[in-house]
């Protein structure tokens, strides 16, 4: 597999993982239920669950 193709591969997987079945991730995030009370929210749980999944995704290997 030459680097180029490499390169095509990971970007056909990247694009894969932001439109899965017409939604981006962002949408599949929202679909989660927020257990937490409403008063005490600063941050929408879906850009907290987003952050965390392309950390990780980034090799992040702790807080």
């Amino acid at each position: 597999m030459t680097i180029r193709s490499h390169c095509d591969h990971m970007l056909s997987f990247e694009q894969q993982l932001i439109t899965m079945n017409g939604l981006s991730l962002l949408d599949h995030l929202s679909i989660v239920r927020d257990p937490r009370q409403q008063w005490k929210i600063e941050h929408k749980l879906a850009d907290i669950l987003f952050l965390t999944v392309t950390a990780v995704i980034g090799g992040a290997e702790g807080w």
